[in-house]
């Protein structure tokens, strides 16, 4: 290297060496005042979740906790529990604040990485609420599937279970799908299997619910679980003559149905996921779907089809977003597509939604839901269509 070609990388290094120096120096004074502001802050949003509050000591928390408490705080006047949970996204961290009566009497959210703000709105929503009356409260404009109403609910819940546990009760800390799986396979005489909702919206099956895994099903009525091997016409165990008699209706559907193979034919239906016939010819088929948010989960959708015409769509689940693909959530539009042929159903108006409902009409923020669930309805025609002409049905 010359000495012309050398002095500009002297000059170059001297400033990096100079900047990060610097960068040392302003550090050395600022990063203190960083950290106790931080402390200010946190400290001051303790006593807004419990005002009044005196006395702080740390709890220490261990595996007795739910996985969502990060932090506890015992004070004079109550406790203050920091949650972490997923709402529409990871990272929504709430503090709840609660009584020496177990009630709660603060909450705030400190972090949050949700995109329409429902969270504020839920701040003061379980204000006075114990273990025994703290329900799911559905932020106002929200689906009845919003996933931060129930990120919010899932903190509530854990900082009323840590506080039990803070003062040496007994609490039974597993998530609603927890108890269902462990039900479910108590039901079955499986251990560890994990089951999944057969058929959400199929009428058939009455106020029962259904659930499977590769081993059998669970018939689900109120608080009556009874489960069926593979094969077998005869229940799993002695489950009393309430319990069958309740989900007996149920099994019989469920029996009723024609699993069908389409193996042949997914490479070119890739939104279909299972297919099911009814005994009057009417095809049952679940699709999965990329919308607008498939980095999260796609779009779940239930799709009846017979004689060539939508007879029901629901969505059963989606992470699309708040006040726009949300509303795909939303009877209002799914329901369109009933009456809808292959040749109809892309007459079905795209998406506008605002947090207070659903409007036809075509918006940027709403395109990718809507285009992804004309193709997955798309799909559900294409594969009956093979089958049909396959002769595979």
């Amino acid at each position: 290297m010359t000495k012309k070609n050398l002095m500009p990388a002297i000059v170059l290094s001297a400033i990096c060496i100079a900047a990060a120096l610097l960068l040392s120096v302003i550090n050395i004074f600022t990063g203190p005042r960083i950290a106790d502001n931080k402390e200010k802050k946190a400290i001051g949003a303790l006593i807004e979740v419990l005002p009044g509050a005196t006395g702080k000591v740390d709890i220490t928390i261990d595996e007795r906790y739910p996985d969502a408490i990060k932090k506890g705080y015992k004070f004079d006047n109550g406790f203050v529990f920091h949650t972490d949970v997923k709402g529409y996204a990871s990272g929504l961290e709430i503090l709840c604040g609660i009584d020496l009566d177990g009630k709660v009497v603060g909450v705030k959210h400190i972090e949050s990485n949700e995109t329409y703000g429902f969270e504020s709105q839920l701040n003061g929503a379980y204000i006075g609420k114990d273990i025994n009356s703290a329900e799911l409260i559905i932020a106002s404009g929200a689906t009845q599937k919003s996933a931060t109403s129930k990120g919010y609910y899932t903190a509530i819940t854990a900082a009323l279970q840590a506080f039990e546990i803070a003062n040496n009760r007994t609490v039974d800390t597993r998530t609603p799908e927890q108890i269902l799986q462990d039900n479910c396979n108590a039901a079955l005489g499986t251990t560890g299997k994990t089951f999944v909702r057969f058929f959400e919206s199929y009428k058939a099956f009455g106020d029962a619910k259904i659930y499977t895994c590769d081993s059998g099903a669970v018939i689900v009525s109120g608080e009556s679980f009874v489960g069926y091997l593979n094969g077998s016409t005869s229940p799993v165990g002695t489950p009393d003559a309430d319990a069958i008699s309740k989900t007996a209706e149920a099994y019989t559907a469920y029996t009723a149905l024609e699993k069908i193979d389409f193996s042949a034919y997914a490479s070119t239906a890739k939104s279909v996921k299972s297919v099911y016939k009814t005994t009057d010819g009417e095809y049952i088929i679940s699709l999965s779907r990329k919308g607008f948010s498939y980095s999260e989960a796609p779009m779940v959708i239930e799709v009846f089809i017979k004689d060539g015409i939508i007879t029901s769509c629901v969505t059963v689940s989606h992470t699309e977003s708040g006040g726009y693909g949300a509303a795909c959530g939303s009877p209002e539009y799914y329901e369109q597509y009933v009456g809808k042929t292959a040749d109809t159903y892309n007459t079905v108006p795209n998406i506008i939604a605002t947090a207070n409902g659903v409007n036809p009409g075509l918006t940027g923020g709403a395109t990718q839901t809507s285009n992804g669930y004309k193709l997955a309805i798309a799909d559900a025609f294409a594969i009956i269509k093979h089958l049909q002409e396959g002769g595979n049905d």
